[in-house]
């Protein structure tokens, strides 16, 4: 290998072109057992290219000249985007931003997690209180207050609007985004990397909570990027910035949703280190350093908490993390397989696409390909979420979105290795072409027999928050996008005139413009912004807002002021541990229908904002009798003075 080495000056033009034809990697390493490795690489590919069995027309042709002629058999786009592959990285950039930031406004904040999250940062900027989370003006302490904190300073920097408040969930799935592609290139490479960020962004679950106030999406960024900065650890051993780095993520992502940030991705990394058997990486980030680091991330917040509330720590530890693991007393119990529609359609159309590689021997053979370190990490990454989720008994859809950056990142490797073989992307892309626009017209058929419903079965859409009239509203836009350019897709000449990479790069962009049509659909979903638009108009400073038999946490954030809680069996839902410690609980939370009664009579103005269900309750109970002043939906609000229509 050194007499070679130093026989490199004759060497030199043969060496220099068939790294320009090959396109090998630069000899750009800081080991000089790496350059000579890949210089002797470059010789061996061009003396086996100069071996082939050539016409004698062009068995004398340099390695470039071959290179450049087989280029001109190729799709003409094809040829363009792989050339410009940096350029349209940049451009997916932008793309992923407009997707993100463009559609975060004029849609109220739906109940009860948008407002719920929106008026908690709302209530720590009027009480100047950044230490102890408030909701309804009483202690909450169910999560930990990274996302309070962010969102705050957002409202602080921006106003308080719909756009503020929902900036720092778009902002971390930008992030994301920027993180699975870093990853990507240095697990999978320059083309799988962009092709992972794509099937990533175009996932509806991943894009749809981009939109959605909740902490899902930051805590799966804090745990990609504590992920990335452990496999950075590992790929450069001499490097100390990257176990810090991996620390301050697990720190972060421990003050945005709790340990389980810290267990979840402790458990891939040990799991992936002692499967390649690497102890020096895992000394590397059990050090000293990158353990105080952690702490003094994490720990501050959790100590200055504990001090003021001595009843925080088993409330927070054992209620909402114990027992929403091991029992269901928390609420949300599902079944051992509600995940898997959850991943099924939340990863949609990309599970259609593995289904389809997955059918066939030479799809298997191209996952084969992925390299093995991508295979084991991704796998471990996606199985331990799914599976850690999985067996809690408190289950949430958005439970499982760390999971996605690891799904992305095996498809995008995986479709990458299939891009080398032009029969199969050729069968497989049209395939799943083919599925989405029969999927694009039968829905778009049930969307428009569900227009034909008579007046009394559609509005029983609109009952549960909404959700199942936003999901068949958002359905029949998405596929009103994606019928037309699936249609495209499948067409052969496609395929001839764009190449396998510039077809899925179709079907993505389809995809995401459909999804940035569908975000509408959310104005079906239940917001307090209509009902606190109209009290605003009529309410004057003297005036009381009671909430009946219904949690409605966005009405705070939307009226800015404290409302009256009345629930009859005196729980109170989610704000039951604070409203039993609160010194104005009799002002604030009542429980006796004589109370209400009263001030209902007294001749002080009241609005009593509740559920339909309750209204013919409440005519019943109350004289005089309840106006209505506004409906929206199954929600109204009834007032005991006379409104004036138009003031």
């Amino acid at each position: 290998m050194i007499a070679f080495y130093n026989r490199r000056g004759t060497a030199e033009p043969r060496i220099k072109e068939g790294k320009h034809a090959i396109k090998w990697t630069p000899l750009a390493r800081a080991s000089f057992q790496a350059n000579a490795a890949r210089l002797q690489l470059h010789a061996l590919a061009y003396n086996f290219l100069h071996t082939l069995a050539l016409p004698g027309e062009v068995e004398r042709w340099s390695l470039t000249s071959l290179w450049e002629r087989a280029e001109r058999t190729r799709a003409p786009a094809g040829r363009w985007i792989d050339r410009h592959l940096r350029l349209l990285q940049w451009t997916g950039l932008l793309a992923v931003c407009l997707m993100c930031l463009s559609r975060l406004a004029g849609f109220g904040l739906s109940d009860p997690d948008e407002g719920r999250y929106a008026e908690i940062p709302r209530e720590m900027l009027e009480l100047h209180d950044w230490i102890t989370p408030h909701l309804g003006y009483v202690n909450y302490f169910e999560k930990p207050p990274l996302l309070y904190w962010l969102v705050g300073l957002s409202l602080r920097l921006f106003g308080t609007s719909e756009w503020a408040a929902r900036l720092t969930p778009a902002l971390a799935a930008i992030g994301g985004v920027v993180l699975t592609h870093a990853l990507g290139v240095r697990l999978l490479g320059r083309r799988a990397a962009p092709l992972a960020a794509a099937v990533l962004i175009t996932s509806p679950l991943y894009f749809a909570l981009s939109q959605v106030l909740v902490i899902d999406m930051l805590l799966t960024l804090c745990m990609t990027a504590a992920l990335v900065f452990v496999y950075q650890t590992r790929r450069a051993p001499g490097r100390r910035i990257w176990p810090l780095a991996a620390a301050v993520a697990a720190g972060l992502g421990v003050l945005a949703k709790g340990p389980v940030a810290l267990v979840l991705p402790g458990l891939i990394g040990l799991a992936f280190l002692g499967a390649r058997r690497d102890a020096r990486t895992l000394g590397a980030l059990l050090a000293p350093w990158p353990i105080l680091v952690f702490a003094a991330t994490a720990v501050p917040w959790f100590v200055l908490v504990s001090l003021e509330h001595p009843d925080f720590p088993g409330f927070f530890f054992v209620r909402e993390h114990l027992y929403r693991f091991a029992t269901s007393r928390v609420g949300h119990p599902e079944p051992f397989w509600y995940y898997m529609p959850v991943v099924v359609g939340g990863f949609f159309p990309w599970t259609l696409l593995v289904a389809f590689l997955a059918a066939t021997p030479s799809g298997r053979a191209a996952f084969r390909r992925v390299p093995a370190d991508a295979r084991l990490l991704l796998s471990l990454w996606a199985a331990v979420v799914i599976v850690a989720f999985t067996l809690a008994r408190a289950k949430l859809s958005p439970y499982v979105l760390p999971a996605f950056p690891a799904l992305a990142l095996l498809t995008g490797g995986w479709l990458d290795r299939v891009l080398d073989d032009d029969a199969l992307t050729r069968l497989t892309l049209g395939r799943l072409a083919r599925s989405l626009a029969r999927i694009a017209a039968f829905v778009l058929l049930i969307g428009v027999a569900v227009r034909l419903l008579p007046a009394s079965l559609a509005a029983e859409l609109h009952r549960d928050s909404g959700t199942t009239q936003a999901f068949l509203v958002g359905g029949t836009w998405l596929a009103l996008v994606m019928l037309p350019v699936a249609a495209l897709a499948a067409h052969p000449r496609c395929f001839e005139r764009l190449g396998g990479l510039g077809v899925v790069l179709l079907l993505a962009g389809g995809i995401a413009c459909g999804e940035m049509t569908a975000v509408g659909a959310r104005s079906t979903l239940h917001t307090s912004r209509t009902l606190a638009a109209v009290v605003q108009r009529y309410r004057t400073p003297d005036d009381s807002i009671i909430v009946y038999e219904k949690l409605m946490q966005g009405l705070p954030f939307y009226t800015g002021s404290r409302v009256v809680q009345f629930e009859a069996d005196g729980l109170y839902d989610e704000l039951q541990f604070g409203a039993s410690q609160a010194p104005d609980r009799a002002q604030f939370f009542w429980s006796h229908m004589l109370r209400l009664a009263e001030r209902w009579r007294s001749g002080q103005r009241t609005f009593i904002v509740t559920g339909a269900e309750c209204e013919r309750e409440l005519e019943a109970s109350l004289a005089p009798a309840p106006q209505v002043l506004v409906r929206d939906g199954d929600r109204v609000v009834l007032v005991n003075f006379p409104a004036l229509p138009g003031r």
